[in-house]
């Protein structure tokens, strides 16, 4: 029996492969970041509204940006193990189908997450909007947020992955799987950045059991679905 040492230890060298991979030859990070700083630039560009008013769309747009630029780092999760037959390689290793769901997820999400580190601070200077007025809540929001995305991407990328025009069609059956995400991020910035903690909690608990739903049922069904 696998001990959880030794598992820990495979998905370290699995989210290390991917990391390292993308490190040395960069391909989605960099599309990542100039698609939402351009899409940053272009929402404060088209806006000018009082501050108040501002404030209450300055969520809205920061996660707009940063998921729908997120999405790019998916459709690199599993197309780049198709190449010399990767992937059939890697599933002939003894290695647990939800350990190498939960490494492709963290690949997903370790990205998500530095993007939203570098965006803050150009959006907080192009819209005049300090993103950062309650740190640690805004902290616990794009940690949810992001692993709910993480995890429901990297489901739909792993379902995608051998279909033609699969770019197209992961992000078609991706917008709608989170929209709660989404709603759930937005809302509660708006909620922080307006001063209703009370608002907060309540759509943080949205964004925090989609996230278990989805990392719970990743770790479950992605058996069957390398099967297919």
């Amino acid at each position: 029996m696998t001990s959880f040492t030794d598992m820990a230890r495979t998905w370290w060298w699995l989210v290390h492969k991917d990391l390292l991979r993308e490190w040395r030859a960069p391909r989605a990070w960099p599309a990542m970041l100039l698609l939402a700083l351009a899409l940053a630039m272009i929402m404060n560009v088209q806006i000018d509204l009082p501050a108040r008013q501002r404030a209450e769309l300055a969520g809205g747009m920061f996660w707009l940006a940063a998921l729908f630029a997120g999405s790019v780092s998916l459709d690199r999760s599993f197309s780049g193990e198709q190449d010399q037959a990767c992937w059939q390689g890697l599933l002939l290793y003894p290695v647990g189908p939800a350990t190498v769901f939960l490494a492709k997820l963290a690949v997903n999400f370790f990205p998500l997450c530095a993007l939203e580190i570098a965006l803050v601070p150009a959006f907080t200077i192009l819209s005049g909007v300090s993103l950062l007025a309650d740190p640690g809540r805004f902290l616990a929001t794009a940690l949810v947020a992001n692993l709910g995305f993480s995890a429901a991407g990297t489901l739909v990328s792993a379902l995608t992955t051998s279909l033609a025009q699969r770019s197209g069609l992961l992000v078609l059956l991706l917008l709608p799987l989170v929209l709660p995400v989404v709603l759930g991020a937005v809302q509660a910035t708006r909620a922080l950045l307006v001063g209703e903690p009370a608002g907060w909690w309540s759509w943080w608990q949205l964004l925090a059991c989609f996230a278990g739903v989805f990392v719970t049922l990743g770790t479950l069904v992605f058996e069957f679905i390398v099967e297919e």
